[in-house]
């Protein structure tokens, strides 16, 4: 199966994370935490799917709510394992990976505090 489109994965998971958040009057963590459960397949995957929804969670979380990141331990380590893996860089437009870049640099930093 082809990974899905980078932006419509991306859209997808924003608009899930901030309708979640308003029509269950989630908190941010809990949001995330729900939206790791509706795009399981694509978390767990293992490659570009999975680097776009955890960069897009995680980055939602640490701008948000960065105290909440101390939950998602498991997830930033696969994120910062994916985002070494070169073969899930792959096939990005420069947007794209720019946009992806950013979530993933800016959920490693807030982490790292």
């Amino acid at each position: 199966m082809p990974a899905i489109a980078y932006f419509e994965l991306r859209c997808a998971v924003v608009e899930t994370f901030y309708e979640t958040l308003r029509s269950e009057n989630y908190t941010i963590g809990q949001a995330a935490g729900r939206c790791l459960v509706e795009f399981r397949r694509e978390a767990q995957g293992g490659g570009r799917d999975a680097l776009v929804v955890l960069s897009v969670l995680l980055s939602r979380v640490a701008r948000h709510e960065p105290a909440a990141l101390a939950r998602f331990k498991p997830e930033l380590g696969a994120l910062q394992a994916l985002a070494k893996k070169a073969a899930c860089w792959k096939g990005f437009a420069a947007g794209e990976r720019e946009r992806l870049e950013e979530d993933v640099r800016f959920a490693s930093e807030k982490a790292a505090k």
